[in-house]
């Protein structure tokens, strides 16, 4: 009989087994099954037990079959009373019938097309079977159930309590998951705990061996709630554990990029900042000034900058990320500033040499969308040193770039990239200086897992004349009206962003972006509606956005590629379709593409037809607050970190346990003992098992390769 519907007992491994053993030392995981299992990351029995049930079933109280009840799910002990086979004309289909009692009434329990347990499901065997009954014209029927058997003389409540419910891995079933996991927690050794024990006892953190027991066989007596949603003792510690070892790795790389050296310190004296001030058409915030002063303290050391600016939409970031790459040509070193898209390095070039023109300086814009020769022409220019000051996208990181003497690596939108990407770009300098721009505000805990080996620095103050910006939500069958607000703004001779979440239609009857560029010239034809999006060649992309930036073009229809960087201070109204199908964070990131301008500025998030109730109400938060910080703690509360953060981008971890928004606390005492460990005992005095730990799961990540 097929391994998954046999009985899901325990088996003896024949031998004991260690954490660290080959996944193929586990009686039942063969050659074949172990090579599988590696290719997915599993290779040891420690890596099988990080395999975590995603949620539990309560089979603690079995339920007589008389008070069964159609539609809740139950279990039942019961003896076989009869097992009947059907097959059907052409043999088609198999029904196995089995009737079960208990001595309160009888349950039929059918199973479709698996006839072959008929060779030894027989009368007279005990059984627990668990599923939802069903009413049917014959009275209660049991479809499919899960069910183990119960030995003669073994107590039922070996089989009942609590069920783990894991997610398929490879080969394995999640039922043939339960019966490894079985035999590996009867025959396991010691668990070795890499946390030190004075930091358990301090946070009241049970033992690690414990904590994987628990959480793959809790014990009866837990509390349900705390069992259902993932709160057991067990839990809690394994949450930390990833906390920990995530925040390790990332005192580990800090401590290490302040220990290295690039040489002497820039030099910045009041000459050098008086010049460069000269270049700005206005005066800085005094925000500004203080993250220009951190900044300039860091450049003046001989250990290289590793910070971390945060603010919100409009706060001048890259104004201060200008005058920090100034600093670093006019101390005759190359600065870098690397953009997650070609539309946004194109607009950092065009603001930049629009600034630094006095300078004497020319911007270098490197993209994968240069022609062949001119991309050639300019690697040659970077390479040999006569352009010093550049813009690209992640062509900055391709092989073919290489830098004469890069000192500074600005990073824009850093979690559109990862960490890899970072490390790359600054691969190709000796040491040199990082600056990493966010363009969300992001909440404290995201940044201490995306960015914690990063000092912080935080703009939160916005330039003088920024308009407020009204911001409305409108329900689909209030469209009508909004189109009769955009006709008064057009009118007023406005300029209009409108904004769909896809280019073209058929995803899920979103409003497409084609579709609309066809409605608003059919209802506006004298607005010369022009379109954007990600997939046009930038020479055509280019073209519509100077039309509309020159006013030749008073509505721009784009998706989400206006997101960042489009600078048109006489655009003053947004219109957002199927609102709901965006991130709040990411809403609040197009809504500063206006209110840069004189103009009085309005946003207006059209949610979809098919929007709940719960979609309107997220939508009311940026009714009600214009505070980017506010919008992205509500965007990562409703949304997870994922969803934010980009994770498949950003190499976020990813979880099994811990959740930055649950387990605030439990990040922050995480953080702490972390990075005090790597104060006080240093990357040698680590204990091996915990350094290996953390190169086992963040090595690779956080490029921790050349740490112990």
């Amino acid at each position: 009989m097929p391994a998954d519907d046999a009985p899901n007992r325990s088996r003896a491994s024949g031998g004991s087994l260690r954490w660290e053993d080959p996944i193929g030392r586990v009686r039942g995981i063969g050659p074949r099954w172990a090579a599988d299992l590696a290719e997915r990351g599993v290779r040891t029995v420690g890596d099988l037990l990080d395999h975590l049930p995603f949620r539990y079933e309560d089979r603690r109280r079995p339920v007589p079959i008389a008070e069964l009840t159609a539609g809740e799910r139950a279990a039942v002990v019961a003896r076989v009373a009869d097992v009947r086979l059907i097959r059907t004309r052409g043999r088609r289909m198999e029904i196995l019938t089995v009737l079960l009692d208990d001595g309160t009434a009888t349950l039929p329990v059918k199973f479709f097309n698996r006839g072959y347990l008929a060779e030894w499901i027989r009368p007279g065997l005990r059984l627990v079977a668990y599923g939802t009954p069903r009413m049917t014209d014959r009275g209660l029927e049991l479809h499919g159930p899960s069910f183990d058997v119960v030995a003669e003389g073994e107590d039922p409540q070996a089989v009942l309590g609590w069920l783990p419910v894991y997610e398929k891995l490879g080969p394995l079933t999640p039922r043939r998951l339960r019966g490894l996991l079985r035999v590996v927690l009867d025959n396991l050794e010691e668990i070795p705990d890499p946390v030190p024990e004075d930091v358990r006892e301090r946070l009241g953190l049970i033992p690690r061996g414990d904590a994987y027991r628990l959480v793959h066989a809790p014990p009866g007596h837990l509390p349900a709630e705390a069992v259902q949603e993932r709160r057991t003792p067990g839990h809690v510690r394994l949450a930390f554990d990833e906390f920990f070892l995530l925040e390790l790795g990332l005192a580990l790389r800090r401590r290490r990029t302040r220990r290295e050296r690039r040489g002497s310190g820039y030099r910045i004296d009041d000459a050098l900042r008086h010049r460069l001030l000269r270049l700005l058409p206005f005066e800085l915030t005094s925000a500004q000034r203080r993250v220009l002063a951190e900044i300039e303290d860091d450049l003046a050391r001989p250990s290289p900058m590793n910070r971390l600016l945060l603010g919100d939409v409009g706060s001048g970031k890259t104004v201060v990320a200008a005058l920090a790459m100034m600093i670093a040509v006019e101390n005759g070193y190359q600065a870098a500033l690397m953009a997650p898209t070609e539309v946004l390095a194109t607009q950092h070039a065009r603001n930049l040499q629009k600034l630094l023109l006095p300078a004497g300086v020319k911007v270098e814009l490197l993209t994968a969308g240069l022609p062949a020769a001119e991309r050639r022409r300019a690697d040659e220019r970077v390479r040999t040193g006569r352009s010093r000051l550049i813009v690209g996208t992640h062509a900055l990181v391709s092989e073919k770039t290489s830098f004469a003497r890069l000192g500074l690596v600005v990073v824009d939108e850093q979690h559109r990239f990862g960490v890899v990407q970072r490390a790359d770009l600054v691969a190709k300098g000796e040491h040199p200086d990082v600056l990493v721009m966010s363009a969300t505000p992001i909440p404290r805990t995201l940044a201490m897992v995306i960015y914690g080996d990063l000092d912080v620095s935080i703009l939160d103050e916005k330039p003088p004349g920024r308009k407020p910006i009204r911001t409305v939500v409108r329900t689909a069958d209030q469209r009508e009206r909004v189109m009769e607000g955009v006709a008064r703004a057009l009118a007023q001779g406005r300029r209009i962003y409108v904004v769909h979440p896809v280019i073209e239609e058929g995803a899920g009857g979103r409003r497409a972006a084609e579709e609309g560029l066809e409605e608003y010239r059919r209802r506006f034809p004298q607005a010369n509606a022009v379109m954007v999006h990600g997939r046009m060649k930038a020479a055509e992309r280019d073209r519509n956005l100077a039309l509309f930036a020159e006013g030749k073009a008073q509505i721009l229809i784009a998706t989400t590629v206006i997101e960042v960087g489009i600078d048109v201070p006489e655009a003053s109204v947004i219109v957002v379709e199927d609102a709901d199908r965006f991130g709040l964070a990411q809403l609040h990131q197009l809504r500063g593409r206006v209110g840069r301008g004189e103009l009085a500025s309005y946003c207006v998030l059209i949610a979809s037809p098919d929007a709940s109730a719960a979609a309107l109400e997220r939508l009311a938060v940026l009714e009600a607050t214009a505070d980017g910080f506010r919008v992205a703690e509500k965007d990562l509360e409703l949304r997870g970190p994922g969803e934010l953060a980009g994770t498949a981008q950003s190499g976020m971890p990813s979880f099994k346990v811990a959740d930055i928004v649950r387990h605030q606390s439990l990040l922050l005492a995480a953080r702490e003992q972390a990075f005090e460990l790597v104060e006080r005992l240093g990357e040698g005095g680590l204990p091996e098992d915990l350094l290996r730990e953390v190169m086992r799961r963040h090595g690779e990540r956080l490029r921790l390769a050349d740490i112990g």
